[in-house]
Order: structure tokens, then sequence, then C-alpha cells
């Protein structure tokens, strides 16, 4: 179970335009189906471990839709918003995942 902190629920509320009730369900979801850093390759890989380099407590880092969250461990600490330049990638990763899991 994955916890939020205030600053995350703000984030998320501000940023996905979730209730802050929701943003627990919210950041399990991410957590669970979001891509790791470890899913992607090239320039957005890039762009995550520099996002890492700045965030200096943040140990993971998963994309899920249009957002990027920032874990501490299990702890959500913030939301930050995708670049629009990688969008159509990880939209091709995810629905290259969806497909892979559908054919298991």
């Amino acid at each position: 179970m994955v916890q939020v902190t205030l600053h995350g629920k703000n984030r998320i509320h501000e940023r996905c335009g979730i209730k802050v009730k929701s943003a627990e369900r919210l950041a399990n979801i991410a957590f669970e189906k979001g891509l790791c850093q470890s899913d992607v390759s090239g320039s957005l890989h890039g762009y995550l471990v520099s996002i890492y380099d700045f965030n200096g407590q943040a140990n993971n880092i998963r994309l899920y839709g249009d957002k990027i969250y920032i874990f501490c461990g299990d702890v959500l600490v913030t939301v930050y918003d995708t670049p629009k330049r990688f969008q159509n990638t990880i939209n091709h990763i995810m629905c290259k995942r969806r497909d892979n899991i559908e054919q298991r």
C-alpha cells in the first residue's frame, strides 16, 4: 500500500485534476502499473535520470499516463507533467506492455 504525502496529494489534485481523497488510489495504480526507469531508453531514460538526480530522496520514479510520479520508497512525494516530446514514446511502450500481458 502506497502512502502519499500532503504535498503529493496537493500535486495530484493540482496536476491530475483528481480529488485529494482519491490521491492514494491513483498513487497505487501509478506505482503498480506505471513504467519504471528501467522500462525506457534513449532520451526519455536520460530525462528520468536527470529528475532522479534533481530529487535527492527519490528512489522510485514511475511514468503513468501523462505524469511522472516521484516516490521515496513506497511514499509518493510529488507529481510532474511529462514533457510533450515524450508522450508518443510513453504511449508506445505502454501499448506494447499491454499487448504482452494480453498474450499471456
